[in-house]
């Protein structure tokens, strides 16, 4: 009785405190929930506060009640509260979702992208808008952020450890810095920020690279139960579908399905085969990355509002786009982290409170190992692992927004130190500052003189292109696929067989009519061409988070190597994913010209096992010195940024060098006390084998 009437006092406080926002937030729930209990009180003190839970938790209510209270109890004019998502369907999603609150709280909603633009609104308070809308704004229209006392970034997860989320990090320190330097009276003007996630291996770090260091941490356990069946399909691509097809149609009320795959080519080749058996009659459809804006739309409005319909797609709709219900995600091969398998079967079953399904399918059996483990791993969350670097490459569009942004467009080292290297986690070094000016003054995008640094006649042509907003992947550059019936982009793709007579793009069939140029080939569609090719296959190492989940499944501690003897060579398993091993690997083939690592072992030819900690104690110790990714191209294992491609040979060895964590893996290092040899005829040994 108690515990019920401290509850009841807990919720009538908190209703005190928002006599503005109460009733259109909350009057039309029972109760509030755990995350908006915990969330509320910081934010209305105006403290920077994480707000982690998992899906569909509340975190969007306990975060925008609480600001447009303080907006409204506080008066605050002009646009004052910035709302920054990963992707435009987000920004959408959102402002359709405020929109009806804001209306009855008179509070001027807008949004920004580049499809929208409500920045001219009369009475504007509450923009949401994206990181690269952000920077657009600020770099050239600072003058309409004067105002802005409050930054709510929603799934801040998905941009941190990106180059869009480094970028963020120095928007928010540019825009705050811009604040102080216009706060009335000289007063030092605090920006509130504000972040919602899903749940994190490490919050403190997340908070601390985005929202600094005096930040209020709310965080909220636990996973929807994960309702799941590993499947075997082998055979060629039809057998596959089938056998995928039968296991779906055993679920009963699977109406919509969303197929999660690893490539493009698969988008392409799949959808119609799912057009069989008990799913004749479903709308099928394909999204990935290189079909054309308008295509991709159209797909998703088209998927949401059907009733019974199974998209096939690649990691594009792993981010929360509003696709309706999803009554079952299905992933053909496991993805190569442990967060991108949360983001895809978070996705499903928002209807069956508190239980996601997935129907997980593999042809081999080392993806049925990865599945098992993911599925296990995902109830207890993703474990901490080496810190992801700044970009030096974000470095190049950050200092010349910065320069466009500031009165006369010059700027000394000093002034950029003080912006860029300030409570940033991962710290940027001033060094890498300093080296990065002179790489832009040698790449003749900056000029120097006497210590002062401006934009010079190819830094210009950045500032005025579409690069100076963004640290996307560049756009594709290829054949662009046009309709000749309607004239519009199907798709880029990376490349085409002028002989061929048809084209698979996302599941349709076209036939090959002329090409305009090298750039421009024109296509009718031709549903009769089931065995057209397809195109831009990819891949991706496993992460590190997916050996942490391997070696818990096969209950080997992290603080133990396990390997087998195969003939005169040696396979040991660090669990560190494809990138350190690579660096490993590398350091050793000082000794060891034959070391070659895989995401999860390092094998060596003629090696002893008493030497492996040792060995790798040494190789750790000597990558000061060993320059262990100089022998390996790693933009193929990590994301370098967009304008890496711009730097030196000198340059880009750093970059890549950046991204060895030494602090962890010294510690990873010292803290391995056993090798454990396994036979390769035992359970584990067999496991293990398919592993490699």
């Amino acid at each position: 009785m108690e515990e019920l009437d401290e509850h009841l006092l807990q919720h009538r406080l908190l209703c005190n405190s928002m006599p503005h926002t109460w009733t259109e937030f909350f009057a039309r729930f029972g109760q509030l929930k755990p995350v908006q209990l915990l969330s509320i009180p910081p934010i209305l003190q105006g403290r920077n506060t994480l707000v982690t839970a998992p899906t569909a938790g509340g975190k969007t209510e306990a975060i925008v009640a609480p600001i447009c209270e303080r907006l409204l109890a506080n008066r605050w004019p002009g646009l004052s509260v910035l709302m920054i998502t990963p992707t435009r369907a987000l920004v959408n999603d959102l402002f359709a979702r405020l929109e009806s609150p804001f209306h009855q709280l008179s509070i001027g909603l807008g949004r920004k992208t580049a499809d929208n633009s409500d920045v001219q609104k009369r009475g504007l308070q509450f923009l949401i808008t994206t990181p690269e809308s952000t920077e657009s704004m600020l770099t050239f229209h600072r003058e309409r952020l004067i105002n802005v006392k409050a930054v709510v970034i929603d799934e801040i997860h998905i941009l941190d450890g990106t180059a869009r989320g480094d970028q963020l990090k120095m928007v928010l320190k540019r825009l705050n810095r811009f604040l102080q330097s216009k706060g009335v009276d000289s007063r030092v003007f605090d920006l509130q920020i504000v972040a919602m996630s899903a749940t994190v291996s490490d919050p403190k770090r997340l908070a601390s690279g985005f929202l600094g260091s005096d930040v209020s941490i709310v965080s909220i356990a636990g996973q929807r139960r994960i309702e799941s069946r590993v499947i075997e399909a082998t055979g060629t691509d039809e057998e596959r579908v089938q056998i995928v097809v039968n296991e779906i149609s055993n679920f009963g009320d699977a109406c919509k399905v969303l197929v999660f795959v690893n490539s493009r080519n698969q988008v392409d080749k799949l959808p119609s085969l799912f057009k069989t058996g008990p799913f004749k009659n479903f709308a099928v459809f394909g999204h990935h990355g290189s079909l054309s804006k308008e295509k991709r739309e159209d797909t998703e409005a088209r998927f949401k509002m059907e009733q019974r319909a199974i998209c096939v797609t690649t990691m594009t709709l792993e981010v929360g786009i509003d696709i309706g219900d999803i009554d079952l995600v299905v992933c053909i091969e496991p993805p190569f982290s442990l967060s991108s398998f949360l983001q895809r079967i978070g996705r499903g079953c928002r209807r069956r409170q508190g239980i996601t399904r997935v129907l997980c399918v593999y042809r081999e059996f080392a993806s049925k190992i990865v599945f098992e483990s993911l599925i296990r791993q995902a109830s207890i969350g993703i474990p901490s692992g080496p810190s992801v670097p700044f970009r030096r490459s974000v470095l190049i569009q950050q200092v010349l927004a910065y320069l466009q942004q500031v009165e006369k467009n010059r700027r000394t080292a000093k002034q950029f130190i003080a912006t860029f290297c300030d409570e940033l986690h991962p710290p940027l070094q001033t060094g890498s500052v300093l080296q990065t000016l002179s790489e832009m003054v040698s790449l003749k995008l900056l000029d120097e003189k006497n210590g002062i640094y401006q934009p010079a006649a190819k830094g210009w042509d950045f500032i005025q292109s579409s690069r100076i907003f963004s640290n996307l992947a560049q756009t594709q550059i290829g054949t662009s696929i046009i309709d000749a019936d309607t004239g519009r982009t199907i798709a880029t793709v990376s490349s085409i067989d002028q002989n061929a007579f048809g084209v698979r793009i996302a599941g349709k069939s076209y036939k090959l009519l002329q090409s305009e140029n090298s750039r421009r080939l024109l296509v009718r569609a031709d549903g009769s061409h089931q065995n057209m090719p397809v195109y831009d296959r990819h891949s991706i190492a496993y992460a590190f988070d997916v050996g942490v989940a391997i070696a818990g499944h096969l209950v080997i501690p992290y603080t133990s190597i396990a390997y087998f003897k195969s003939g005169d060579c040696i396979t040991f398993f660090t669990w560190l994913g494809k990138l350190q091993n690579v660096a490993i690997a590398n350091s050793l083939k000082r000794t060891f010209p034959s070391a070659i690592a895989s995401s999860f072992a390092i094998r060596i030819p003629k090696f002893s096992a008493e030497l492996i900690i040792p060995s790798i104690r040494l190789a750790i110790e000597q990558f000061t010195t060993t320059h262990p990714f100089s022998l390996a191209k790693i933009e193929r294992i990590v994301d370098l940024g967009p304008n890496y491609s711009m730097f030196s040979p000198e340059m880009k060895r750093l970059s890549c060098e950046d991204w060895l964590d030494l602090h962890f893996l010294k510690l990873w290092s010292e803290n391995l006390h056993t090798i454990v040899e396994v036979t390769t005829e035992s359970e584990l040994g067999r496991r293990l084998v398919h592993l490699t």
